[in-house]
């Protein structure tokens, strides 16, 4: 009998909520009709023992706006990044091929090492119920595993597991979803799926993002030996530690989950639920624009279940992070003389870790090119048809202090040494690193804890402006010198400076090429026909003119003795008001001024000081003219 008094009462109920949900969707702003048009594609559903598929999520945490009505959706904006599709990206499973068909018996080693980042729904889930290792086989035959870094990976990671890197990742057994808000409404995700909303600040910890971007592989000598020691691959996370960033608590979650402070509705169950702030985007959006596009133009090939639409918005958002979060440059003329031009670039790095960073496949590189009205005349970093810098050195180039000649290039990279110190492709192969001249964040220090892991290696660390200001150390900047030779050429200069930023280069593939399997077959056909363009970073450019220096100098100063001692009489028809000395790789020496008068201005002796060598006078009169003429200190 009390069923009876209870139906009618639930049916009240539901009509109230129902009538309530309506008037609450009236006076809301509506999601824009293009997210009807993003769901062309099934995600993946079900469950594991541990995890839960995309699609299961969909249903209830892709219905987000913001306060201008604009659609945000949580799954629809993740769809389409790197992190949902990091099993099917072609490039790592041509790479994890390779790495097997070089060492093939240690191939089950290599694949569950790589799966744990890639595929980590089905790799956990299989040690979770015992397994020793979990196979790239295995996880092509689960749709969930193929589910890329999903919600239930990321939200998953227990507060335990902070500071577990290189992928040992500890993953909650007792269906606990972490986030970032408090006192979560529990009840509708725990009916439709098991897991319970718990509120913790460590979803927002940088340490979330380490346990895969901090990463250590086991290396293997020539005689397919474990040598028992790790390389690292990358160390984002800890290139972070050792900056200003992280001391200002900038994570990389601010970064690449930009929040916003509209009060946003997280779930759309139940329908009255209130909205929180701060609400953090999941657009993951990195720097990985070449195979962002390269999948795009292979969605069905490789099982891409975003859609165009939002592949496109994930590539426009990693090419901004390029182009307006990543880096600056300036470009500045230091001095000029008839036989060559001094040019001075300094790069600035605006990242929270060194740039560029990732995987060591990943480069940027310098182009600088000067042109007169008929000819180019420099052109440092020029590329082929496939995008190949031109002249680069066998092995690798070398970081460049000055550069001085067109096949030397300024490449930013990390390249990896094996066993015998030569350099390789070959992850399982890597011990040493040769050369890290990547532009480190502000704040980085040798002194820091993290040295070991994040050091620079090469020839950068001898260069007096790399990282360091004024010998100040921790800059997150690069000043290179160009020397342009100009052979008595008097005609004005227009001077073009250009950043690039590469995913990989022909070269780099060069060996994994060189084998066949399904899958690096199936990777070299997509790249044969891909855009293969570099991503511009920055550019400047500037004109350089200049007179007859020559007639000038004949007839408007003089300077002797030259070669001089170190003091040297100098005589000009123009009252002077500057004279800057530089050194022969063009950097300032001394600046004089401050003359007595103008008459001694025009017949004075100065004093330079340094040791002996080539010297440039950049004389500055009061007609604002500015001329140079060499002089050869011999103490």
């Amino acid at each position: 009998m009390k069923l009876l008094y209870v139906l009618p009462f639930l049916v009240v109920i539901a009509l109230l909520s129902g009538l309530f949900s309506l008037q609450k969707a009236l006076s809301e702003p509506q999601r824009p009709h293009l997210h009807q048009d993003l769901k062309n594609a099934e995600l993946p559903m079900g469950f594991n023992d541990l995890f839960a598929g995309s699609g299961d999520c969909q249903l209830c945490h892709d219905a987000q706006v913001n306060a201008q009505g604009d659609f945000i959706g949580i799954v629809s904006d993740w769809r389409s990044s790197m992190m949902a599709h990091s099993s099917k990206d072609p490039f790592w499973r041509a790479k994890v091929s390779h790495e097997t068909l070089v060492n093939p018996q240690h191939a089950e080693l290599l694949e569950n090492v790589c799966t744990r980042c890639h595929a980590p729904v089905g790799h956990f889930n299989a040690h979770f119920n015992g397994q020793e290792f979990y196979s790239i086989a295995e996880m092509d035959l689960d749709p969930l595993a193929k589910d890329g870094v999903n919600c239930t990976v990321c939200h998953q990671i227990t507060p335990e597991s902070l500071g577990n890197y290189s992928g040992e990742l500890e993953i909650g057994t007792e269906k606990k979803i972490w986030g970032p808000h408090e006192a979560p409404f529990t009840n509708p995700m725990i009916n439709h799926t098991g897991y319970t909303p718990t509120f913790s600040p460590h979803i927002q910890d940088a340490r979330i993002c380490a346990s895969c971007h901090s990463l250590m592989t086991p290396t293997i000598d020539y005689s397919g030996n474990l040598t028992g020691t790790d390389f690292p691959e990358q160390a984002i996370y800890h290139e972070w530690l050792n900056s200003d960033f992280s001391v200002n608590e900038v994570t990389c979650q601010k970064c690449h989950m930009p929040s916003i402070e509209d009060t946003v509705k997280i779930s759309s169950m139940p329908p009255w639920l209130d909205g929180r702030s701060p609400f953090a985007q999941h657009q993951l959006a990195g720097a990985n624009v070449f195979m962002l596009k390269l999948m795009k133009e292979n969605m069905e090939e490789l099982g891409i279940t975003a859609t165009e639409w939002q592949m496109d918005s994930t590539i426009n958002r990693a090419r901004r992070m390029l182009q307006q979060a990543a880096l600056s440059m300036q470009l500045n003329e230091v001095a000029r003389t008839p036989d060559t031009l001094f040019l001075e670039m300094i790069l600035t790095n605006h990242a929270g870790h060194k740039f560029p960073a990732g995987y060591p496949s990943r480069r940027a590189f310098i182009e600088l090119l000067v042109m007169n009205e008929y000819d180019t005349l420099f052109h440092s970093g020029k590329m082929d048809g496939d995008y190949n810098i031109i002249g680069e050195d066998e092995g690798f180039e070398v970081h460049h202090e000055t550069i001085q000649t067109p096949d030397q290039v300024q490449i930013y990279e990390m390249v990896m040494g094996d066993v015998n110190l030569e350099p390789t492709t070959v992850l399982a192969y890597a011990f040493q690193h040769l050369k890290d001249n990547r532009i480190p964040p502000s704040g980085f220090k040798s002194s820091h804890f993290t040295w070991d892991t994040v050091a620079v290696t090469g020839q950068a660390m001898y260069d007096p402006d790399f990282n360091f200001e004024s010998g100040i150390e921790g800059s997150g900047s690069d000043r290179v010198l160009f020397h342009v030779p100009l052979n008595g050429n008097n005609d004005a200069l227009e001077v073009i400076a250009r950043v690039h930023y590469q995913t990989v280069s022909g070269r780099w593939l060069e060996d994994m090429l060189d084998y066949s399997s399904d899958e690096i077959d199936a990777f070299k056909m997509m790249y044969e026909v891909a855009d293969k363009t570099p991503v511009l970073v920055a550019e400047a450019d500037l004109t350089s003119t200049s007179t007859d220096i020559r007639l000038w100098q004949e007839e408007l100063f003089s300077v002797h003795p030259n070669p001089g001692p170190g003091r040297f009489n100098v005589q000009s028809e123009n009252p002077l008001t500057a004279i800057n000395v530089y050194d022969q790789s063009g950097r300032l020496n001394q600046t004089i001024h401050n003359f007595a008068s103008p008459s001694v201005s025009q017949n004075m002796s100065i004093r330079i000081d340094g040791s002996n060598g080539v010297y440039y006078l950049e004389m500055l009169d009061d007609q604002q003219n500015r001329r140079t003429t060499k002089i050869i200190l011999n103490k």
